[in-house]
């Protein structure tokens, strides 16, 4: 999916941009939760499912979950608009700039590559 947001991004939609890039995001996190924990939550907020993520971690993946929790902590302000980008285009009218859909996808690949070495690390079964 956040091929599709940048495929979008590139042709200047950027509020699908963005909510493609929040839905690659949240999909992952969702995929490493039911791995963990054995179910997807039924909830959408990424900061949420972030926090259901970090809590799934913190006993037996210390180290991830504190580069996790240090994401979250200084990517607060983009997360919150990625988030935000996923309700607004879902559930109203927007617009957003290239410099929105740029941070929406800069935000999501960061996190997704994140998300990506919880896994490797999940998977190996070292935290």
């Amino acid at each position: 999916m956040l091929e599709g947001a940048k495929w979008r991004f590139g042709r200047g939609e950027y509020d699908l941009a963005c909510f493609e890039a929040e839905q690659a995001a949240q999909l992952y996190v969702k995929y490493l939760l039911l791995r963990l924990c054995g179910v997807a939550p039924r909830a959408h907020r990424l900061s949420e499912l972030l926090g259901r993520l970090y809590s799934a971690l913190r006993e037996d993946f210390k180290g991830v979950a504190e580069e996790l929790a240090n994401f979250i902590s200084t990517h607060r302000r983009s997360v919150w608009f990625l988030e935000e980008s996923y309700y607004r285009g879902r559930y109203g009218y927007v617009e957003y700039a290239e410099d929105d859909g740029r941070e929406c996808i800069d935000t999501a690949e960061k996190l997704i590559n994140l998300l990506r070495r919880v896994e490797e690390v999940v998977s190996g079964g070292r935290g």
